[in-house]
């Protein structure tokens, strides 16, 4: 399939209209019962997909159902009901949110037709695929407009400015290559402290990812500590001192002098189907 039909198509298969089994909008029944905080449905499909190298989105497809159900019970919480979590299930549930719609997105695209690229399937710099209407959960929408999310809504008008957290930079995952790996687990409330510091101190010890270079004085940085810099600096006084936290502390004070700089960020798909 041509990618400018691709591009066509992904928008409509996407719409909150679509009654089809692949869209974000699924037809699944959502779970009966309490809401589950250990997401367990979401985790056993990571530990199954994940791999080092990204996820295995052809096996996560066969397993679409589940995903499915997953969606589905995410998409029935509502506003009373998340406000009586603590705010480490909530913070929780929109981590885990961003990246299970993230994967639906990937495995209907690919459904579609070959797919390089995540940023293949917005269309122009307008419409990109973080500003559409994707995530069907209209009664949280930040805004308190009865419509659905998009990706930038939860990442900056939720997760950022609700939570205060740089680490969620590393927790969340937009399908490409230079982006902080998933985890091959669900984030869930009780370890979520622990998971957050090994998803960033995990990212910044992958040398394809972040580079530092005592011997050269340097620290080659993700573009995501340039893109982010506020978050960093608000969590730790600055950029060279949050990298100090995650990468040995105290025993690594040369990093506060080091020189930063920024690597190219690759947007390729993290398939690992093949």
């Amino acid at each position: 399939m041509k990618l400018t039909h691709l591009l066509s198509i992904v928008p409509l298969m996407l719409s909150a209209c679509s009654a089809s089994p692949g869209a974000l909008t699924s037809t699944a029944t959502a779970p009966a019962g309490e809401f589950d905080h250990g997401h367990e449905l979401l985790d056993g499909l990571l530990a199954r997909h994940v791999r080092p190298n990204g996820v295995d989105y052809d096996g996560l497809a066969n397993e679409s159902e589940a995903l499915d159900r997953y969606l589905a019970g995410l998409h029935a919480v509502g506003p009373d009901q998340l406000e009586g979590w603590s705010r480490e299930q909530r913070y929780a549930f929109w981590i885990n949110t961003y990246n299970a719609h993230i994967l639906r997105l990937i495995v209907d695209a690919r459904r579609a037709g070959e797919v390089q690229s995540i940023r293949d399937l917005g269309g122009n710099l307008i419409n990109r695929i973080w500003d559409q209407e994707l995530i069907p959960i209209q009664a949280l929408n930040p805004n308190g407009a009865s419509r659905l999310l998009t990706f930038s809504e939860v990442e900056h008008e939720i997760l950022r400015p609700r939570f205060q957290d740089a680490r969620v930079h590393a927790a969340i995952n937009c399908a490409s290559v230079s982006c902080p790996p998933l985890l091959p687990e669900a984030f869930e409330a009780g370890r979520l402290e622990q998971q957050l510091d090994q998803a960033m101190a995990a990212f910044l010890a992958d040398s394809t990812r972040n580079q530092l270079d005592q011997g050269a004085g340097e620290l080659r940085l993700s573009l995501i500590f340039d893109w982010f810099a506020e978050d960093f600096e608000r969590d730790a006084g600055g950029v060279p001192e949050y990298v100090q936290r995650y990468a040995g502390g105290a025993e690594q004070d040369w990093i506060l002098s080091a020189r930063v700089k920024h690597l190219p960020y690759d947007w390729s798909l993290n398939n690992a189907s093949e």
